[in-house]
């Protein structure tokens, strides 16, 4: 089987890969063993909201900070510009095919699911904000033995900020409280209105803001928060939820529904073997199933160590596993201290140029090959808070190269 792009891995650089590449004309199949780790993603693009030194320290402008960065890390790779150009392009396909996200240029305040405040790059209209909740009485709504939601926690965590906040109890519209159902099962309500005329008498006196747990509704989700809103005559905003999370997933149905559409082929549970060829301009791929595909291009975006794309052997070493390419790791992960160990982890991945082009453990650089996101190393996501930035400025920047890449062969 011939085509274009092959993508290997669901994670949002994956698809941010994905969609531009379609969006030039290009055929792609997204290998994948399963959903990505959006499901464990709180709501809004994070971008850059800590110092790569301590964690402690808010950066307020994430674009400005980028040329402190260390050289090896991944933006500073790509450049400044190419990463301002990939949230342009993101900020105007997400309004497309999801829901505008709003960009000012620096860093918000968003809530925690602890009720801590995050610094967010980038925030969806009914996203808890600190600048929309200050100054304001705020009622926080509980779902009755509902554990993914610690509203008390949320509660303490707010009034702490100075935020003079309540707690209410409802009733959820499904008999399973888990996540993915609860959002589903507002999705199926056929009259939001009496669901939400139903709570009205609930909600404490002289409430200006609600905050719901972010799991209302699935693909409704807009419209449930403005009936929401109507009925109950105040803002309604979400706080994220323990995992998995409801607006990661309504991210990645966003981008997955847009690629199926298109010329996309997914093959869920499968996954390259490390027996691959180049063969002049193409690369063989055969997969666990024995399938083979001729491909130009290659874009590994199969995450870290949780989601699969990484692997540590019994030594503490960590290894990519579609194809073995070249990887960095500060130490081996039996470091002195868990905070050397995490580090190291998180640090670890598959080393690149600037181009995002990995290194071959036997030869020099592939050159249709990229790599992106969780994957590459020298940048950790936990310290920063910079896991959807990294995967728009990586995805988009792969896509870019690819299709330079793919115009130099087709025009030779």
């Amino acid at each position: 089987m011939k085509t274009d792009a092959i993508i290997i891995g669901s994670e949002f650089d994956g698809l941010i890969a994905a969609t531009r590449l379609d969006e030039c004309g290009y055929s792609i199949r997204m290998f994948s063993n399963g959903v990505g780790s959006l499901h464990y993603a709180p709501e809004g693009i994070h971008v850059l909201g800590y110092t790569s030194s301590c964690s402690e320290q808010i950066v307020t402008a994430p674009l400005a900070e980028i040329p402190h960065l260390d050289k090896s890390h991944p933006y500073q790779k790509i450049g400044v510009q190419q990463v301002k150009n990939a949230f342009n392009w993101y900020e105007n396909i997400i309004g497309e095919i999801h829901q505008r996200v709003a960009i000012n240029g620096s860093n918000k305040l968003a809530v925690s699911a602890a009720g801590l405040c995050i610094p967010v790059y980038g925030t969806f209209n009914h996203q808890a904000t600190m600048e929309k909740i200050s100054g304001k009485t705020v009622a926080i709504a509980r779902l009755r033995d509902y554990r993914n939601f610690p509203a008390d926690l949320i509660a303490v965590g707010l009034g702490n900020s100075g935020i003079n906040n309540s707690i209410f109890d409802i009733g959820a519209p499904s008999k399973i409280l888990e996540n993915t159902v609860i959002a589903k099962a507002f999705d199926a309500l056929d009259e939001l209105d009496g669901y939400f005329s139903a709570i009205k008498e609930s909600v404490p006196t002289q409430t200006e803001v609600i905050l719901f747990p972010a799991i209302m509704g699935m693909s409704r989700n807009r419209e449930v928060l403005a009936t929401a809103e109507r009925v109950l005559e105040v803002p309604c905003l979400e706080v994220p939820t323990l995992p998995p999370s409801v607006p990661g997933m309504r991210l990645e149905h966003a981008f997955t529904h847009r690629l199926q559409n298109s010329r996309t082929a997914f093959h869920i549970g499968a996954w390259p073997s490390q027996r691959w060829l180049a063969e002049g301009n193409r690369i063989v791929i055969c997969d666990d199933m024995g399938r083979r595909f001729e491909v130009s291009v290659v874009i590994v975006s199969s995450g870290g160590v949780l989601m699969g794309g990484l692997d540590v052997d019994s030594y503490g070493w960590v290894h990519e596993t579609a194809f073995g390419f070249h990887t960095f790791q500060s130490e081996p992960l039996r470091a002195a201290t868990v905070e050397q160990s995490l580090n190291a982890l998180h640090t670890a991945g598959v080393e690149t140029d600037n181009a995002l082009r990995p290194q071959r453990k036997e030869s020099g650089t592939c050159r249709n090959v990229f790599v992106t996101g969780r994957t590459l190393a020298h940048w950790n996501p936990a310290m920063e808070s910079s896991a959807e930035g990294v995967s728009i400025a990586t995805g988009w920047a792969a896509a870019e190269n690819a299709r330079g890449y793919l115009e130099t062969i087709n025009n030779g």
